[in-house]
This record gives C-alpha cells, sequence and structure tokens, in this order.
C-alpha cells in the first residue's frame, strides 16, 4: 500500500497531512455546494431569471469578500481556532457566545431542514407518507451521529467532489430543454425569501479556517483555494438554478429534484434524487457530528447527552410543526448565517489593526470599504429575513 509522505500539520489535536491547492479548493466546494443547491431553483422562481441570477453573483462575490477576509484573519491569528474562537480574540467574549449560539442554532436548523428535505426526496422515490420517511432518515442519521464514525468526513470529501460533476452533468442535461417562456427576468411576486435561502447555500465559513490549518507556511496557496473554490461554487449554482427554472417554470419544487424526477420520468428521478439523498445524508452526519463534538469539547457535555441533544432537537422542532424547507433555510441563512458573518466582517477589522503577525502576501485591499459592503450587505439580509418571516408567521 502507497503511504502519503506529505508533512503532516498538528491541528486542534489531530495530525492531518498537509493540502495540496487543489484540495484546499474541494474543502471549501464541499462545504458550499451541499443540499443547499436543491433549494436555489425554488429561490430563483420566486425572483426572475435574470435577478435570481444577478443576486447569486452579487452573493458570490461578497461571500469571496468574505472568504479572503477571514482567510486574512487565520494569517494573522497565531495558534488555530475557529469562528468563535476569532470572535471571543478580536471582539470580547459576548461576541464568542453570539457567534456559539449562532452556531449552535444554524446547526440544528440544518439538521431540520435535511429531515424535511429527506422526507420529500424518499417519498418522491418510494411512495408513502413523507414524515414516515423523515422518521427513518432521522433514526438512521441520529445512530451514525452517535456512532461518531471516522470515515464521516472521508464520505463528506469523497461525495463532495462528486456532487459537482453531478450537479453540472444534470445542467448540461436539461439545457436543451429550456423553454424561454420559462425564463421570466423579472418576478416580484416572492422577492423576499429567497435572500436567506441564497445565503444558506453560499455558507462556508467554517471551512476557512481548516483549509488554513491544512495549507500552513503557504499564503499564496491559501488565497488561491479560497478564490477558486467561492467562485467555482458560484458559477456551479448559477448553471444549475438557470437550468431547472428554464426547464420547470413555476412548478419547481421546494426540494427541485423531486420535480426534475417528475417531469423527465423513471431515469431522473432515481438519478437525481439518489443524488439529493446521498448530499443531504452526508450533510446532516457532517454537521450532526460536528454539533457534537463541540457540544463535548468546548461545553464540556458527556457523550450520550451530546449525541441526544443532536437527535432530539431537530425531530423535536418537526413533530411540533416545523416542516417547511424553504422557510427552515430562510430563518438559518437569512438570520443565524447573517448575523455570524456581520460579526465576521467585525473581526476582521479588528484583527487588521491587533493581530499577531504580519502578513507577507494574503492582505485584502481597503479593508475598510470591504468591510462596510460586507456589513452592509448582511445588515440588508437580515432586516429583510427578519420582516418577511415576521410576515409569514404572525399574519
Amino acid at each position: 500500500m502507497l503511504q502519503d509522505e506529505r508533512p503532516v500539520v498538528l491541528h486542534l489535536g489531530v495530525y492531518k497531512p498537509t493540502a495540496t491547492t487543489f484540495e484546499g479548493v474541494f474543502m471549501i466546494t464541499g462545504m458550499m455546494i451541499g443540499a443547499g443547491i436543491l433549494a436555489l431553483p425554488s429561490a430563483v422562481a420566486g425572483l426572475g431569471v435574470l435577478v435570481g441570477a444577478g443576486l447569486m453573483l452579487f452573493v458570490g462575490l461578497v461571500t469571496l469578500i468574505l472568504h479572503l477576509a477571514l482567510g486574512e484573519v487565520a494569517v494573522r491569528t497565531a495558534g488555530p481556532m475557529q469562528l468563535p474562537g476569532f470572535a471571543g480574540k478580536y471582539l470580547g467574549r459576548w461576541a464568542e457566545g453570539l457567534v456559539s449560539v449562532t452556531i449552535i442554532l444554524r446547526s440544528f436548523g440544518a439538521l431540520l431542514a435535511y429531515l424535511i428535505g429527506s422526507g420529500a426526496v424518499l417519498s418522491a422515490l418510494f411512495g408513502g407518507r413523507e414524515s414516515s420517511w423523515t422518521a427513518i432518515f432521522w433514526s438512521l442519521g441520529s445512530l451514525l451521529v452517535w456512532a461518531g464514525l471516522a470515515r464521516v468526513k472521508l464520505a463528506e470529501k469523497i461525495i463532495g467532489s462528486v456532487v459537482i460533476l453531478v450537479v453540472i452533468g444534470i445542467s448540461f442535461y436539461l439545457f436543451p430543454s429550456i423553454t424561454l417562456t420559462n425564463l421570466d427576468l423579472f418576478n416580484f411576486t416572492n422577492w423576499l425569501a429567497p435572500l436567506g435561502v441564497i445565503l444558506f447555500a453560499f455558507s462556508a465559513t467554517p471551512a476557512i479556517a481548516e483549509a488554513h490549518a491544512v495549507l500552513p507556511g503557504s499564503e499564496r496557496r491559501f488565497r488561491r483555494a479560497l478564490i477558486i473554490g467561492t467562485l467555482l461554487s458560484t458559477l456551479v449554482y448559477i448553471l444549475f438554478a438557470v437550468a431547472v427554472v428554464g426547464v420547470l417554470g413555476d412548478t419547481v419544487t421546494e426540494v427541485a429534484t423531486v420535480a426534475l424526477g417528475n417531469k423527465f420520468g423513471a431515469g431522473m428521478l432515481l438519478f437525481a434524487n439518489i443524488f439529493a439523498i446521498l448530499a443531504m445524508s452526508t450533510a446532516y452526519m457532517g454537521v450532526g457530528t460536528a454539533l457534537k463534538e463541540t457540544f463535548i469539547w468546548d461545553y464540556k457535555i458527556k457523550k450520550l447527552t451530546a449525541a441526544f441533544l443532536v437527535a432530539v432537537v431537530p425531530i423535536g422542532l418537526f413533530v411540533l410543526g416545523l416542516r417547511s424547507f424553504i422557510l427552515i433555510l430562510e430563518v438559518v441563512g437569512g438570520i443565524f448565517i447573517a448575523t455570524e458573518n456581520i460579526i465576521m466582517a467585525l473581526v476582521f477589522y479588528k484583527a487588521r489593526l491587533q493581530g499577531d503577525i504580519k502578513p507577507k502576501y494574503f492582505r485584502l485591499p481597503h479593508a475598510i470599504f470591504f468591510t462596510g459592503v460586507v456589513l452592509i450587505t448582511y445588515l440588508a439580509v437580515l432586516g429583510v429575513s427578519l420582516y418577511d418571516i415576521g410576515v409569514k408567521l404572525f399574519y
């Protein structure tokens, strides 16, 4: 058997081989291109293709700025940290606590969304009630999270790489079937909700510190990986959303692959929805395992109790009636992720002033301007999302 002879780096108590630029790119795309892509066509259909694609491009560029800003924070900071650690170091304990809470809430929200989405996909594949399939998916997923399988990260890496190829393949397969009448350039009938959904899909901030940890001593490769990974994910998102909406129009479902299967028959039903369930399964195990480890390592909760919380809270919310895939993604993206990104923009500005290490190469120009762009964008998303969710819940 061939041995991996690359140098290793110690990160958070675990020895990992140093990564190549290519592997750094797929750390970013693997985090970004996941189950969130299944909701993007529905979001774009509520905006119109031109506005939707333009908004995704804009969010992608702002995400790139945020990723580069956080990359610089990681480079300027001595010692390995994740987002709460950066917030605590540069803004104080209040920021560390707030970011910790948003991470926990976004994780529970994502797990709930995957439960809802998996029920819809499995019902489309095999028939039966969505709630019954959700219960089966939850049972198996919870067992795997409780077991703490070491291969969860490997599965994420492999499927994350395959997902890009599958999404591109489906998109090009759909393009000959696009109907021009489905490509509404403007559609403002439901323009508020998509903002949070898009933000959820573009979220990959936890991967920044991980990528920096396994690309030590190479600011150029780290920067290159962030740029390529973010832009590649953005282009794949736009390609898939435009192709699906161009084919399905206003018949697109909250989980896009369900409608694709209904339109193109058994072959697409099987292929697209197996891809969807694999994406959601991997995301569920990854998010669930990370949340369990957060409870164990950061909050000193016993392993069994941590696994119990990860398993029970999402299914409890489902039983209580929270079953809208799009609404959950809007809450997670528009409130929790937007709040987290606002804090991270402030962290970047403080790190520029108070960082431990002066970067040799990794330096985002015009710090005040770009900090302002990020803050204004995510404050706007937060405000719009709070308004839209309030209207849906109370009117």
